[in-house]
């Protein structure tokens, strides 16, 4: 008589097959329980913090909304916010991010009497092909990129629309891209594996323009 069939497989096999731990989401924080995958290594100097974001996005498949509510737990994910300085919570995101609150207040934009930021996304074609985009780029009084000494461009090549400055889940579900016909702003942006750190030429030259900017240089 053949043995009768069961649906619990043999102990050796329990013991050989490869167990995975399974990320469970926490509703409260909205993190992961075991968190999330980032590293301090793939951001370079004055990155705007939707640029970061967008890096956090690919890194984990993350959806807008999550994103949005990184930045604080009341905000309207679909209005966003603009990433400045006294708006977005830095506490929460150096809490789900790990990275130093300097890097994180680097990333928003901090208005001056000599240093005033678009409200238009403003990028440089060379740099966002690279998953780069730094509130360098937005400061109104530079009009090319300090690395690549291209002219910076706010409207899309293919539908010309211009996207506002505002890190709601319009921008942040559409790295790279146009947010309103998806079309690439230059190359096909960043991925974690392909990770390469900036230039040293190119991260002076954006410390000289950032700091210059605020003096009115």
């Amino acid at each position: 008589m053949p043995p009768v069939a069961c649906s619990s497989p043999p102990s050796e096999m329990l013991l050989s097959t490869p167990r995975f731990p399974i990320l469970t989401l926490d509703e409260a924080k909205l993190t992961p329980a075991l968190g999330y995958l980032f590293h301090r290594k793939w951001i370079d100097p004055y990155e705007s913090l939707v640029s970061i974001l967008w890096k956090f996005e690919k890194a984990n498949s993350l959806s807008g909304r999550v994103l949005a509510h990184l930045m604080g737990p009341d905000i309207d994910p679909y209005e966003g916010i603009v990433p400045k300085l006294g708006v977005v919570d830095i506490d929460r995101l150096h809490g789900a991010l790990g990275l130093p609150k300097t890097t994180l207040r680097e990333a928003l934009l901090a208005p001056t009497e000599r240093r005033r930021f678009s409200a238009t996304f403003r990028h440089c074609r060379r740099c966002i092909a690279h998953g780069y985009h730094s509130v360098v780029h937005q400061v109104e009084t530079i009009y090319r990129c300090p690395a690549h000494h291209c002219a910076l461009e706010s409207a899309c090549r293919s539908c010309g629309y211009e996207a506002p400055y505002r890190a709601n889940v319009q921008l942040l579900e559409t790295p790279y891209r146009c947010s309103q016909c998806r079309e690439s702003y230059g190359g096909y942006g960043w991925r974690p594996s392909e990770a390469r750190p900036m230039q040293a030429g190119y991260r002076k030259a954006l410390a000289r323009k950032y700091v210059g900017s605020a003096l009115g240089l």
